[in-house]
């Protein structure tokens, strides 16, 4: 069976976890030691080599092995670590209860640690296991008191309802977690999907449908902004609108269907041929603009020159395969150029280009 491994939220906490059993441990074996050097020479007990290798030594070492291997399980295997933290807990708190002194009844309520522990997880089923070892513990620790000390038996009954009360708010505790997380991860998906329909609605509001270009509105924005840009930062960049010559005549004869391919084709072509730095748009109909940035006049132009050739050489199934032209008027922008002027300087060598004889570029 494949375990996944922890989430980072889980291997957080088994760190804490872990980081708690070594500090207990040393609490732990810090109090031994106290306790010896404060009784030593009242209580002999306390304080003799016996004691200390029975009592001191050998339970932290198995409570030391016992860590050890949780951490190896956490390097090595740690889709096991929360299973095996569990479980340890109570082999840990058992080790503690058994080398503590008959002098503390309360002692056995120690077993609540890894209730705690299974709580802190949020499974019901680390809850079950835990609640079901205390059970049997409290059990074992009624019949093993003999029946004449009542005083003994009922402080065990009073441990074993702890312990039921500690199981069942442990169980509250996981369902009431069960719901915030659900109802946390109900919020994030509501939040994540409202962020995908915003940047959908974005694109949408942005880009043409048809020839996944930009639309005439982000044109007009992203040019504007060039142009402001342009006064602190001056860069070359020119402005080309281009036409499809006679598109009218394809509708006619083929059809706005067989048009509409015509324009994803022509818009195809541009892609094909800008740079990243570049922006290409549909205009309206069959019109297009693209600016281009950050290069010379007559690199721009060889640029404008194969999209030229590449559309009228680009044949179309549904036309019989013949092709298209276009018509291009360009203008290189200047710093004292306003945003209206440039495109009425690209748009008048466009008018010119179709007067002149189409299937061509004109430069003014």
């Amino acid at each position: 069976m494949h375990i996944p491994p922890p989430t980072p939220r889980q291997n957080y906490w088994n760190r804490v976890l872990l980081n708690t059993f070594w500090l207990v441990l040393l609490v732990y074996l810090a109090s031994q030691l106290f306790i010896s050097l404060s009784m030593w020479g009242l209580r002999p007990e306390f304080s003799d080599r016996q004691y200390f290798v029975t009592h001191v030594f050998i339970p932290d070492s198995i409570i030391l092995v016992l860590i050890l291997i949780l951490e190896s399980i956490r390097r090595w295997k740690p889709g096991y670590s929360e299973l095996s933290i569990v479980f340890a807990s109570h082999i840990y708190a058992i080790l503690i209860i058994t080398n503590l002194s008959a002098e503390y009844p309360v002692k056995p309520l120690i077993m609540l640690a890894p209730l705690l522990v299974s709580m802190i997880y949020l499974k019901s089923s680390h809850m079950k296991l835990s609640s079901a070892i205390c059970l049997i513990y409290t059990v074992m620790l009624f019949i093993s008191t003999p029946s004449y000390e009542y005083t003994l038996r009922i402080q065990h009954v009073i441990i074993a309802l702890i312990f039921a009360a500690t199981a069942l708010a442990g169980f509250g505790v996981i369902c009431r977690g069960r719901d915030l997380m659900r109802s946390l991860e109900d919020s994030v998906k509501s939040e994540q999907d409202l962020r995908i329909q915003n940047i959908i609605m974005d694109r949408l509001s942005k880009i043409d449908p048809l020839t996944d270009l930009y639309n005439h509105k982000t044109f007009h924005e992203y040019l504007g902004w060039l142009i402001e840009h342009q006064q602190s930062n001056p860069f070359p960049m020119q402005l080309a609108v281009l036409d499809i010559d006679n598109f009218k005549k394809v509708n006619d004869q083929y059809g706005h269907w067989v048009g509409d391919i015509v324009l994803k084709q022509v818009a195809a072509m541009v892609l094909k041929h800008i740079g990243t730095d570049d922006f290409a748009a549909r205009y309206g109909g069959e019109e297009f603009v693209v600016i281009l940035t950050a290069k010379p006049l007559n690199e721009a132009n060889e640029i404008m020159e194969r999209i030229l050739t590449g559309i009228a050489g680009m044949p179309v199934a549904e036309m019989e395969g013949s092709s298209v032209t276009v018509s291009i008027g360009m203008h290189e922008f200047s710093v004292t150029d306003s945003k209206s002027f440039t495109f009425q300087q690209a748009d008048d060598a466009l008018y010119e280009a179709k007067k002149t004889g189409k299937n061509k570029i004109v430069l003014l």
